[in-house]
This record gives structure tokens, C-alpha cells and sequence, in this order.
């Protein structure tokens, strides 16, 4: 057991729930598909060495907050009987690597007034979308602005690297850390045991309640859904059964890139908590984890060659981001109306290069090499040639 804590995370179990219910005044959670999961994240914080009193901190007022989320959902569920009526149809999927230019893309197509994104406030607090110009007036819409002001101000280089802003389109795993099934518990504290078997979790329930919750946030809105995140890798497969018509982009980057980038992420956003964190360590772990959930996307364009997926090379966007969203609305037959053309334009415009600094990093500093990057990723790299 870990000595950072008197009380270790497996006997907090009914704490943590508590902890929420105080937050929400609410105490349904739902179905019990999350169980599982937290017993097997709260077995390995418990065994883990290596996790500073500030980490134990972080990851216990992190549980207590995915579980508070999951209160908002069922009570405004509650509320709105009707949501699982909401059709969502041919949602756009972004999934790809880390740091492979899916953020850039997202909040490209975003802007699009014909989409509509997971603002990161609904992310952690679901409930039917308030109109826009009400949510600086919504207590929760203020208090995540907050938070995120408050990493920006700790860790001001985090903006650099990834760019998070409440009423603005992000990841998925927001609500997929709902049921407890998310990479970002393991990247922010040593947790192997839950990390190995996050590899082979049956990802059915965790999609089928990502569903219900973008229903909620969706509620009266037929608007196309643009969603994206990295974590999707780890189960490709569920996420086409529960969306059989899913438009899927996959980003690429050439790995000896895109690893230290991701490897810089993640030791960035533990030094908060850990400022003793092995770089080294880090980086091995990005390598070894990515290049094994990659495997997941290829096996799957392997076995359904009919899957309608479409390319899209972190350089192409870069250099002509238009270009790029004229050829995902073509290959998928989405019209491209000209205030949808302009409002996208206007975005690319107002978001230059480096607005929030540079990220800088290498390869070397965490213990890596462009050679041993690329021999764990031949496969892709050999398959880049056939896109």
C-alpha cells in the first residue's frame, strides 16, 4: 500500500461517492458498468510506490469528480426522459495518435456553425446545452473556467503543448472517464496493473453510456457531431457498433515526431503533481503504450477494408488547413456551404502558430532515439506509404 495515505484508495470506495453526493446533492450514478473499472484503478493506486502526497490528492479529488459528472448525467437524464430520442447521425470521429494534430483539426470543423463539439464544461458536468449566450451566467460553465486558469497559471507551458478552454470543443474522454475506462487515470499516476488491463476491457458499456451522455448534451440539436480523441485506439470496434455510420479520420505523423511530443505532454502535466518524475520513465511508456493501441485501428482497416475512413497527414494541415477540410467533407459527400467555408476560414485566421508559445522538446530527453522510435512503429510507418 501506498504510504502517501493512512487510508488506502480501495477502502475510500464509498468516501469517494459520498464526496460526490455532497458536490451535486444528487445520489443516482446510474448502471453499474464503471464498477469494475474503479475497483481495479483503486487496487493499483493502492499498489503503486511511487505516488507523492500531492498525486494522492489530485487522483482522489479526480475520482471524486468523474463520479460527480456522472451525477449531472443522471439527474438531467432524469429530467429529460425524452434524450434517448436524439438521433445522432454520421458523427465525425477524429481519432489518431497524440499530438498528431487531431486538437488543431477538431476545433477547425468545430467552427463549422453546421457541427457542434464537446465544450469541455459539458464534458465534465452533462446536461442539455444551455443557448451560448446564457453560459457565463451557469455556475458550472464558471467554475471549470476557473480551474482551467488555474493549471494555465501553474503550468503556463501546458497551453503550448495542449490548448484547453471551457466553452471551447474537446476530447472525448471526458465523458468515456465516466466508466472509469480511460488512459488519462494512467497518465497521471504509475498504475501497470490497471494499464494492462485496460488493454483487453470490454469497451461495449463504456461507449453505449458515451452515447447516452451526448444525447443529453445534444438534446434538440441534428446538428453533425464532430468528436475526437486518441483514447478511441484502445477500441475501435465498440465505437462502430455503437455508431455503425461513423465518419472516421485517422491523423498521422511520423512517430520520432510525435512520441517525444506526447512523451513532453504527459511529464509536463505530472510534474504538477510529481516533480520528481522520471523522464525516462515516461518516455518508455508513451512508446511501448501508442504503439501497441495503434495496432487496434490497423487490424480493424485490415479486416473491414469497406470502412470509410480518410487520411489526413499532420503537414497537409498545417500548411493549407482548408484544403484539408475540403477533402474530409468530399470524401464523406458533406456539403461545404460557403458561411460554413467562412467561419472555418475566420478560425484558421485567428489562431497563428505558436499563439501560445512553443513547445520544444527531444527525443534524448526522455531516453529515447529517432531509431528505436521508429523500429517499434515499422508496420505503420512501412503502411504510411499506402494511404
Amino acid at each position: 500500500m501506498n504510504g502517501a495515505s493512512e487510508t488506502s484508495f480501495v477502502q475510500r470506495f464509498d468516501e469517494f461517492h459520498q464526496l460526490a453526493v455532497d458536490n451535486c446533492g444528487w445520489n443516482d450514478f446510474g448502471e453499474d458498468e464503471y464498477l469494475p473499472a474503479l475497483n481495479i484503478l483503486l487496487e493499483s493506486l493502492d499498489q503503486s510506490a511511487l505516488l507523492p502526497k500531492v498525486a494522492n490528492a489530485v487522483m482522489a479529488q479526480s475520482i471524486t469528480g468523474v463520479l460527480s459528472g456522472r451525477l449531472y448525467s443522471e439527474h438531467y437524464k432524469q429530467q429529460n426522459p425524452g434524450f434517448s430520442q436524439q438521433k445522432i447521425a454520421r458523427p465525425l470521429f477524429i481519432i489518431g495518435l497524440p499530438r498528431s494534430g487531431t486538437t488543431a483539426l477538431q476545433k477547425l470543423l468545430a467552427a463549422d456553425p453546421c457541427n457542434q463539439g464537446l465544450a469541455y464544461w459539458l464534458g465534465q458536468t452533462p446536461m442539455p446545452r444551455p443557448a451560448r449566450e446564457r453560459w457565463q451566467q451557469i455556475p458550472e460553465f464558471m467554475q471549470c473556467v476557473t480551474q482551467l486558469e488555474t493549471i494555465a497559471q501553474a503550468v503556463p507551458e501546458m497551453m503550448a503543448i495542449h490548448e484547453m478552454a471551457a466553452d471551447q470543443a474537446d476530447e472525448c474522454r471526458l465523458l468515456l472517464m465516466q466508466s472509469f475506462s480511460n488512459v488519462t487515470f494512467q497518465s497521471g499516476a504509475w498504475v501497470p496493473e490497471y494499464e494492462e488491463w485496460l488493454y483487453t476491457a470490454d469497451f461495449s458499456r463504456v461507449y453505449e453510456r458515451y452515447k447516452s451522455n451526448l444525447q443529453l448534451i445534444g438534446l434538440n440539436d441534428d446538428r453533425r457531431w464532430v468528436l475526437k480523441d486518441p483514447s478511441h485506439l484502445w477500441a475501435p470496434q465498440d465505437l462502430l457498433k455503437v455508431f455503425p455510420d461513423a465518419c472516421i479520420v485517422q491523423t498521422h505523423r511520423q512517430p520520432e515526431k510525435l512520441i517525444p511530443s506526447v512523451s513532453s505532454l504527459v511529464y509536463t502535466s505530472r510534474k504538477m503533481t510529481d516533480p520528481e518524475v522520471d523522464k525516462k520513465r515516461v518516455g518508455r511508456r508513451e512508446l511501448k503504450q501508442w504503439a501497441r493501441v495503434l495496432n487496434n485501428l490497423a487490424e480493424l482497416r485490415q479486416n473491414t477494408p469497406q470502412l470509410p475512413i480518410y487520411d489526413v497527414y499532420m503537414e497537409d494541415l498545417q500548411r493549407d488547413p482548408l484544403q484539408t477540410i475540403r477533402g474530409i467533407y468530399d470524401y464523406f459527400d458533406i456539403a461545404l456551404s460557403p458561411g460554413s467555408h467562412s467561419a472555418m476560414e475566420s478560425w484558421a485566421a485567428s489562431r497563428p502558430a505558436g499563439v501560445h508559445g512553443q513547445h520544444n522538446y527531444t527525443a534524448e530527453e526522455f531516453g529515447l532515439n529517432d531509431e528505436e522510435i521508429n523500429e517499434a512503429f515499422q508496420h505503420y510507418i512501412f503502411s504510411l506509404r499506402s494511404f
